[in-house]
């Protein structure tokens, strides 16, 4: 089984990243989301600190202007593909899963609203992990992401709170 960490809108919210991140446990990669860009580089310190070393995609979000990280990306884990964004530049739902299918993607992964959300729409798993950060009370809780576990076919998504 290969486990990915999913992270989004942390805002420089670190200690709850770091919080989040041990909860996960043992992960073989890592998404970050957007919101905010620098966040990405404090994660990739942690992880380069674990034994296995996962390493860690990154776009970046609406809050990034300055940032060098991609809008979207692709990457493969456990055979499958992951398309990452932000959302921000996205419509709806249906224009992400459809810019997801363009791409070639299994999962499509996106933030910005801070609302966590996984369901299975348009032909596509659409995933939102919800905001890392701690200040996120008002728009769905706590702080929050997602471990996405790929198993053959089957990718489970998993909260973490």
């Amino acid at each position: 089984m290969t486990r990915v960490g999913v992270f989004s809108d942390s805002h420089g919210d670190h200690r709850s990243l770091l919080a989040l991140l041990e909860a996960m446990g043992y992960i073989d990669a890592a998404c970050f989301l957007g919101d905010v860009a620098s966040d990405a580089e404090f994660l990739r310190l942690q992880l380069e600190a674990m034994p296995n070393r996962p390493p860690l995609y990154a776009v970046r979000g609406n809050n990034d202007l300055l940032s060098l990280l991609p809008d979207d990306l692709i990457c493969e884990a456990g055979g499958k593909r992951l398309y990452l964004t932000h959302g921000h530049r996205c419509a709806n739902l249906m224009a992400l899963a459809l810019r997801a299918k363009e791409n070639g993607a299994d999962v499509a992964l996106f933030g910005h609203t801070h609302v966590a959300l996984h369901e299975y729409a348009y032909g596509m798993l659409l995933v939102n992990p919800g905001s890392a950060a701690d200040c996120n009370h008002a728009r769905g809780g706590p702080a929050r992401a997602c471990v996405l576990e790929i198993k053959g076919d089957q990718v489970r998504v998993v909260e973490v709170v």
